[in-house]
């Protein structure tokens, strides 16, 4: 399988299976060689294997997505429920009998008295070992399977059994099996970050039935329950008449499993779902985009405005502060501002000359009213404490003074003398333009800087043989009036210098590379604290979207208190001063590309006009539901970088943009397409074939009615595969389409019902 290279962000490429190239089992490697001459006999080697492949249990994490989502409750009649896995190999990695392709796993859709047994379980499964699962059973069908070598008769695995008569109903008839798994890729970047495969390779097994719905107009919602099973070893009984014999049930491996409630209200779906997180700011005709801004709620009652005092808190609950607790140092109680580093509004950068050496540097005292601002003094000290928790980057970050300081003293030490020239000084660099910058630097602006004019002569090289120096025009030796001989005035003046800072900066990036990885993945708040980015749970209630920006102040705040650690002199503490906007910088780059390099994808992105971040906080149910829901921030059509996207919590969704979006989309995955019908039974037409007359997908003719005249005839609601393959092909034909191999992901386009999206426009967007 060759898979499409850069696929664009938002798309979805079809494939019809992904057969590993080696069957796991028991495998024999066996070698010989043979001597001409050698009456002794062959020589050789055999080494036993084992390829290992899941048989009785999967790995929890390689469940990605199940539809309906579990615990659910939507109008899902006209739906194939489907579970999308994180392994692209998995439904293929077993064989079974009669077909390479045929996907040893398939999803059936049951209701709750269909399960024989497991009455302790959500999902009616039973627990027990490997070696209790296989034990023969008179009146219980078992799978005919081997057990693999790495597979221990105490292993755990859970089954479900059912009548033979319902097996016969439901399950896929071989010959169907391969069109309910099939691949899927997507691009990985408008996604959480879960650990998925840098190529956005998935797989997805569907089921064959519709969920049982509750009678027209009655209450409450039916409740399904699905479960992906093994059906290796049960070939022989997926025919339409399959020989039982004296068996009365089956019992089959359930590898995954959950529940989901089918009724006629659209609350718990996508739409209504994401319609509700609007319609919560509507009172009734009108609505305010400014409530969707991350702030506590207007009081109630509302606060006279009419005073000094009633308008400064206003004022300050508008843009985010929340009043908290504070103590004074005397014991006294009162309370003071504080803020996050996520606000409603544009904040006035601090100047560059502001020194944040302690969090009490940072505390904001309002006179005015006698109350006290603890936002930066409170990101100061949170940067300080989890520097402090780490003693890699304490370490790192001392090693990088380390090396400053060491670099100074080289360089001063070589300007100082007459034993190195020009070209030995600026060899330090391997950087072309900062060695050009460098030399410039020495022959015209170093004798005339403050506190060096005279410390140093430019260097022209060896003097001719038998050339005497002349002591009386050399400054390094002639004593000036005008020299500042202060090593200390010296070494500040020489690290004010901005050709001496760039050189310095380009001569210790290896020592400053994990420093600002650390502080890179500060600013985008990973290792803060959530209760200092949203101070008040009313600023964040249940469902609901909550817009922002990142105060550059907090973050500013935040890294000088991280870089305050480990300060043993005067002079780290001036070299962290004099290359502060140098560390920041680095770690501004480092923060840009963090997540391409946790994913493994760097999409193309628009650049952002300013050097602004910006976010949303989700919490609703569709993130649990949906947590592959994919999101796009774009300007002018043109997506955001994506800096930071996690689920912080079930139902939490955090995300950053590099820039301000005028519209931000929330949509169900691309690899989490629905598969079904509409309301009337209907699915479309689409162009199943690139290159033609119209673009891949587009939907050919009048859709075809494929419900229930592709239902089997047992009124169970199970889809006949074959015949809906063959229904589609069909009106594929009608509408002078022909598709020579129709397979899984030809059956895939035309099942599929298109993912829902949501766009939230800025009103100026």
């Amino acid at each position: 399988m060759s898979l499409t290279a850069d696929l664009p962000v938002g798309d979805l490429q079809f494939y019809d299976n992904y057969v590993p190239a080696l069957a796991p089992g028991n495998w024999r490697i066996t070698v010989g060689h043979t001597l001409a001459g050698v009456v002794t006999g062959d020589l050789g080697a055999i080494q036993n294997m084992v390829v290992s492949a899941p048989q009785f249990a999967i790995d929890t994490n390689a469940v990605l997505n199940q539809y309906p989502p579990a615990g659910s409750t939507g109008q899902y009649a006209q739906v194939l429920p489907h579970i999308v896995l994180n392994d692209a190999l998995l439904p293929w990695e077993r064989t079974m009998t009669g077909s390479s392709d045929n996907p040893w796993l398939a999803l059936l859709v049951l209701g709750e008295d269909e399960i024989v047994g497991g009455t302790g379980s959500p999902t009616r499964a039973q627990a027990g070992t490997v070696a209790s699962f296989l034990s023969a059973d008179p009146a219980v069908l078992k799978p005919d399977i081997t057990q693999e070598g790495d597979v221990a008769d105490t292993d755990p695995c859970a089954f479900i059994q059912l009548s033979t008569t319902l097996f016969t109903a439901l399950t896929p008839r071989l010959t169907e099996l391969r069109f309910l798994a099939h691949c899927r890729q997507s691009n990985i970047a408008d996604k959480a970050e879960q650990g998925l495969e840098a190529n956005g390779l998935f797989s997805v097994v569907v089921g064959n039935r519709f969920p049982a719905a509750p009678a027209q107009g009655g209450p409450g919602a039916q409740k399904s329950i699905a479960h992906l099973v093994s059906l290796e070893g049960l070939e022989p009984y997926l025919v339409d008449q399959p020989d039982f014999g004296g068996f009365t049930s089956v019992a089959l491996i359930s590898l995954a499993s959950w529940t989901f409630n089918t009724m006629a209200d659209q609350l718990q779906d996508f739409r209504g779902l994401m319609e509700n997180l609007v319609a919560q700011e509507y009172d009734g005709t009108t609505y305010t985009p400014d409530d969707l801004w991350l702030r506590l709620p207007e009081p109630s009652p509302a606060i006279d405005t009419g005073t000094p005092a009633g308008a400064e808190a206003d004022r300050r609950l508008a843009d985010g502060f929340v009043p908290t607790p504070y103590q004074f140092r005397t014991g006294e109680q009162t309370f003071a501002w504080y803020r996050g580093p996520c606000v409603p509004v544009l904040t006035m950068p601090l100047s560059d000359g502001t020194l944040l050496p302690t969090a009490d540097a940072a505390l904001i005292y309002q006179s005015a009213f006698g109350v006290f601002d603890a936002s930066l003094a409170t990101a100061w000290q949170t940067g300080r404490a989890l520097a402090l928790a780490d003693r890699a980057f304490g370490q790192a970050l001392y090693d990088f003074r380390q090396r400053g300081h060491q670099l100074t003293d080289s360089l001063l030490q070589r300007l100082q003398s007459d034993a190195f020239s020009a070209d030995q000084i600026a060899g330090l660099s391997g950087n072309t333009l900062v060695q050009d910058e460098f030399l410039q630097f020495l022959t015209s602006d170093l004798p005339s800087a403050p506190g060096l004019a005279g410390a140093a002569r430019p260097a022209t090289g060896p003097l001719p043989a038998g050339a005497a120096p002349d002591l009386d025009q050399d400054p390094a030796r002639d004593p000036d009036p005008a020299r500042d001989p202060d090593p200390v005035t010296t070494v500040k003046n020489f690290l004010a210098d901005p050709q001496a800072q760039a050189l310095i900066a380009d001569e210790t990036q290896d020592a400053l590379l994990p420093v600002a990885t650390w502080l890179a993945n500060l600013l985008l708040l990973y290792p803060v604290p959530f209760n200092l980015l949203v101070p008040d749970g009313r600023m964040l209630a249940p469902e609901t979207l909550r817009f922002f920006y990142l105060d550059g102040n907090w973050l500013r705040a935040l890294t000088d208190g991280a870089l305050s650690i480990g300060m043993q002199s005067s002079r780290d503490s001036f070299f962290t001063e004099i290359m502060g906007d140098v560390i920041r910088q680095a770690a501004t780059t480092a923060a840009q590309a963090l997540r391409a390099r946790r994913i493994g994808v760097d999409p193309p992105a628009a650049e952002a006009a300013e050097n602004l971040v910006s976010g949303f906080l989700l919490r609703s149910a569709v993130v649990s539901g949906w947590p592959n829901l994919a999101v796009h921030g774009s300007v002018g059509g043109e997506d955001l970088r994506i800096l930071r996207m996690d689920r912080l919590a079930d139902d939490l969704l955090f995300c950053l943009f590099w820039g301000v979006p005028d519209c931000v989309e929330f949509a169900e995955p691309q690899e989490g397409f629905r598969f079904g019908v509409d309301d009337d039974g209907n699915v479309p037409v689409r162009q199943p074939l690139a290159g033609g007359s119209v673009p891949l997908g587009t939907q050919l003719a009048t859709p075809l009615l494929l419900v229930p005249g592709s239902l089997r005839a047992d009124g169970d609601n199970v889809l006949d595969v074959a015949t809906a393959a063959q229904q589609i092909q069909g009106a594929l034909s009608a509408a002078r389409v022909a598709v020579d191999d129709f397979g899984p992901a030809d059956f895939a386009l035309q099942m599929v019902k298109s993912p829902e999206a949501i766009k939230f426009t800025s009103p100026t967007g």
